[in-house]
């Protein structure tokens, strides 16, 4: 059994007792960006990952695992359009490669909330400035996002603007796979359920690696992430689906969840 699993702080409380020796025998964790895991799924290279909700939409094939989610309820710090100039007078917007929850949300944003439609050019994040210096803006998701410097940007948080349109939350990933099996369920409920409760260690492991203040990793974590799927998560992600298919983003068609 092989599980895809993301390089990001956000996914850290339920993966952690995974990466701590709690998988069980048999099983690996394969690590790659949330756009990359989609298509390990959609090839049957790996039984399930958390990866975008996007993904949900447009490969139908995927069962979410109930219960679970990364998501925020509100700011989220870490799905961020960094701009050098007003968004209003954006032209280019540089999309991290990434993301694909972030990308599309981001550009039903721009145009519901501020108007525009500029042009998207899909760009590696590894170094943002690259982006910024090519493009008027710059999307980027997860650790890169929150430890770029800020100064002198008009910073856009894209769950902050996706509550204030909807009043939901801002649901950017689902554990999905083509099979969710109960025995495959218990263990990702058991992960997050432990995970959770040690977010004072995931803080101060995390905080080390990433040169973050603990209280930073532990707010980010504590406070600021969503990782139950409740009603309204769900509520938020079929609100996702419904603007996808508005803008044009997915074809229409009936999504379950």
């Amino acid at each position: 059994m092989r599980l895809g699993c993301l390089p990001y702080l956000n996914v850290k409380p339920l993966v952690y007792t995974l990466e701590h020796g709690e998988l069980p025998v048999g099983w690996e964790l394969v690590y790659a960006p949330p756009s990359e895991l989609a298509e390990m799924l959609v090839r049957d290279e790996i039984a399930a990952a958390p990866v975008s909700s996007f993904a949900t939409f447009i490969y139908p094939e995927l069962e979410i695992c109930p219960g679970i989610c990364i998501a925020s309820d509100g700011p989220v710090k870490s799905v961020l359009l960094m701009s050098n100039l007003p968004i209003e007078k954006l032209n280019t917007v540089a999309l991290d490669t990434s993301s694909l929850s972030g990308a599309n949300m981001l550009k039903i944003i721009l145009d519901e909330v501020f108007h525009v439609r500029p042009e998207f050019v899909r760009m590696s994040p590894r170094f943002v400035s690259e982006m910024l210096e090519q493009c008027d803006a710059a999307m980027v998701i997860g650790n890169p996002a929150m430890l770029y410097p800020k100064d002198g940007l008009h910073v856009v948080d894209l769950g902050e603007e996706w509550k204030k349109l909807t009043g939901l939350p801002a649901v950017f990933a689902v554990w999905a796979g083509r099979r969710m099996t109960p025995e495959l369920i218990e263990v990702l409920d058991c992960a997050k359920r432990i995970g959770i409760s040690k977010i004072d260690e995931i803080a101060a492991e995390e905080s080390g690696k990433l040169g973050l203040p603990f209280e930073v990793c532990w707010d980010y974590l504590a406070r600021i992430m969503v990782y139950d799927l409740g009603d309204r998560e769900a509520r938020g992600l079929r609100a996702f689906h419904e603007k996808s298919i508005l803008h044009g983003l997915v074809d229409s068609g009936i999504y379950a969840l």
